[in-house]
């Protein structure tokens, strides 16, 4: 692996290190990390009510093995989206309880852990301490970051991604049971944090990584390179990891023949939700990706590839300048990656070639590796720049050149195009200014603003910061470098956050929301389920979506839109005869003993109570049918039968009649309990280790 020769000083991450990422991120990131504002609808609609339920469910002393309260209820282990088998989230449930502020400050320390990690991955390569400084913030705050920040599964599983590199360099240089634990216990926190897209790209993204690092080394190493032992470290992380995702794997496999999710995406779904060619805008001006919707042909987040002027700049003369093995690794998976990312007809055909391809519905997703493997292609560039005292050359001048007549091309048509419209920033300045507050000037500037506002502005801006940075390289201001490239991507972060990143509710305004929840989980009401959406208000929420996520009653009026659905849901919400709404969420069939019916407990996946039936009847219990359902009456076990072909049912003999529905899915019990004892006993290792020397 050819990297700087500069000497090795294998220190820990200072606080001082850790503290500037802190400030990077809270300014960056100010209408987010200050509280002030929610993230935008999806991150609380669709990753929010299961993490919400978990923490719910701890507190009353129950394992959620199954979510009531999504759809008529689904096993809660086989929601990729839930964060289930991923430690953080039991370690924030368990502590804190998840809510709004919680939630929000466990997404900032995944920012945190992404700048961080790439800080220490660069720190690896022998990079200067200002590529180091540079190259982490500009991946905290690359366009990827901000642009998908509502999507927690996305942001939490790129904040593993700069570390899962940097543990398994340390697996192949220096492989001994440390380094092969770490890589494991890191590759694990990834792939239980990631949305599945990730995971499905990390697939190819690693083991494109593992096969470079072997004819790498064969290639260094000609004499005493063994390929039965480089086969056999990398055997032997991923036989652990594999014991760490022994549950995850069983629960996801257990699931999937359930679920409606998993199904490959049609051809049209290629073209929908990808990096556009249009997008490639944002490479240098990323704020202008905000407006002008049916130009760029895709959603908003899907556009944004920024990661700082100061590495466009190394990174453009790099392509074609003599390029080290891991620069032309990097280049090449990141442009792979770019490809995939525009979706269409490049995806249609990776489909056929690439398996698991076809199942991710969004191909924008894949742009992390992208961004990722770019930002590393210029750091290493700017790295031999700085550590080789080089100055700046023809080809820094020419790229600095053409980016300054991109930038000036941008003004020019952004001030024409305000001519021209006669409409915008400058025509509405009064109308913005005469809003009483801040809130709602700042509103209607977002509003105002317009495609060719932004072109115009941020091309000056852009210009003037591009200028600054040019000074610093020719005069070897490396300190001043790092403070005006932090301040680049601080500012198009702040400028992008309120399209991409933030809504216009407050933390405090969702968190009063949820408070209207009710604590604990307890017995649901015994009224028929279209009585308790009487007020469509409070079944409609802007803030929640869903109040039927957490009103802690069963049922809906309607198919609530989720990323995980049983494939049998859809069958509840059909029109009949014997509608589901008229009843509570447990009834009889012939509606003769619910009265004489006594609930002893209730904890979403149990439901215990005792009935005196005067005839034999059948008992419905509103949750969706799935194997491990069982129902225990008068001590003796019995499998529930599937009423209307969707809900746990079951027969009532006359008489008193002691019964239990409860769910235990014992072989996810099973496996799950070998993952987390083999993860926590190599875990407290781990931080044995750390604590007893220096890490190497």
């Amino acid at each position: 692996m050819q990297i700087s020769k500069r000497k090795s000083k294998s220190k820990r991450l200072s606080l001082k290190t850790s503290l500037v990422f802190i400030g990077v991120l809270i300014l960056a990131y100010l209408p987010f990390s200050s509280l002030l504002f929610f993230l935008k609808t999806d991150s609380f609609h669709n990753y929010f009510p299961s993490r919400f339920y978990i923490s719910e469910s701890l507190g009353a002393n129950w394992f959620p093995w199954w979510n009531p309260y999504i759809n008529f209820g689904m096993p809660q282990y086989g929601d990729m989206n839930s964060g289930f088998w991923n430690p953080i989230t039991w370690v924030n449930a368990s502590l804190f309880g998840y809510n709004a502020y919680t939630y929000s400050l466990e997404l900032m320390f995944y920012l945190f852990l992404a700048g961080i990690g790439m800080f220490q991955l660069c720190r690896s390569y022998k990079f200067t301490k200002t590529v180091c400084y540079i190259t982490g913030a500009a991946y905290l705050c690359s366009g990827y970051m901000v642009g998908h920040l509502q999507y927690f599964n996305w942001i939490s599983g790129a904040a593993f991604l700069p570390w899962c590199i940097w543990a398994y360099n340390l697996l192949i240089t220096k492989f001994n049971l440390k380094n092969n634990i770490l890589c494991a216990v890191i590759f694990y926190l990834f792939i239980s944090s990631a949305h599945p897209g990730l995971i499905i790209g990390s697939v190819y993204f690693f083991s494109a990584y593992v096969i470079y690092n072997f004819f790498q080394k064969k290639h260094d190493e000609t004499k005493s390179f063994s390929p039965a032992s480089f086969i056999k470290k990398n055997l032997w992380m991923t036989g652990l990891l594999l014991i760490f995702s022994l549950g995850m794997i069983y629960g996801y496999l257990d699931t999937l023949a359930y679920i409606t999710i998993g199904k490959k995406s049609g051809f049209h779904l290629f073209s929908s939700n990808s990096f556009t060619i249009q997008s490639i805008i944002s490479f240098l001006l990323p704020m202008a990706i905000v407006k002008n919707d049916a130009f760029f042909g895709t959603g908003i987040p899907m556009r944004n590839m920024y990661f700082g002027l100061t590495l466009f700049l190394f990174f453009i003369p790099s392509l074609t300048n003599k390029k080290s093995s891991i620069q032309k690794f990097f280049l090449y998976a990141g442009l792979f990656f770019f490809i995939l990312s525009f979706g269409s007809v490049f995806k249609y055909f990776a489909d056929f070639v690439l398996p698991l391809i076809g199942h991710v519905k969004m191909p924008g997703e894949f742009a992390i590796f992208a961004c990722f493997s770019f930002t590393l292609f210029g750091a290493f560039s700017l790295n031999k720049f700085i550590a080789d005292k080089e100055e700046f050359s023809l080809k820094l001048h020419k790229t600095y050149f053409y980016t300054q007549i991109c930038l000036v091309l941008a003004i020019l048509i952004g001030f024409l195009g305000i001519i021209i419209t006669h409409n915008g920033l400058f025509f509405n300045l009064s109308k913005i200014l005469s809003h009483p507050g801040l809130t709602p000037k700042l509103k209607s500037l977002v509003d105002v603003l317009n495609f060719y506002d932004i072109l115009f502005l941020q091309g000056i801006l852009q210009i003037i910061t591009l200028g600054e940075i040019k000074k610093c390289l020719i005069l070897k201001r490396y300190p001043q470098l790092i403070k005006i490239a932090i301040a680049d991507l601080a500012i198009a972060t702040l400028l992008n956050m309120p399209f991409t990143g933030v809504g216009q509710t407050s933390v405090h305004d969702v968190q009063t929301a949820l408070n209207k929840s009710p604590e604990g989980i307890h017995a649901p009401f015994m009224l028929p389920i279209k009585q308790i959406y009487t007020n469509e208000l409070e079944y409609n929420s802007n803030l929640l979506k869903a109040w039927s996520f957490y009103n802690k009653q069963i049922g809906s009026m309607a198919l609530v839109n989720y990323p995980l659905q049983l494939s049998n849901t859809k069958n509840i919400f059909k029109d009949t005869t014997d509608k589901f709404t008229d009843h509570p969420y447990i009834f009889f069939t012939n509606d003769t003993a619910i009265h004489n019916l006594k609930i002893v407990n209730f904890k979403g996946g149990l439901l215990d109570f005792t009935v005196n039936s005067n005839q034999k009847d059948s008992f419905v219990f509103q949750q969706n049918i799935y194997p491990y359902w069982r129902c225990i009456i008068n001590g003796e076990n019995k499998t529930p039968f599937a009423y209307k072909g969707v809900f746990n049912a079951i027969e009532i003999d006359p008489g008193k009649n002691y019964v239990k529905f409860i769910f235990n899915p014992q072989p996810v019990n099973t496996t799950m309990t070998i993952s987390l004892y083999s993860f926590l006993i190599c875990l407290i290792y781990i931080l044995i280790i750390m604590f007893k020397r220096p890490s190497r």
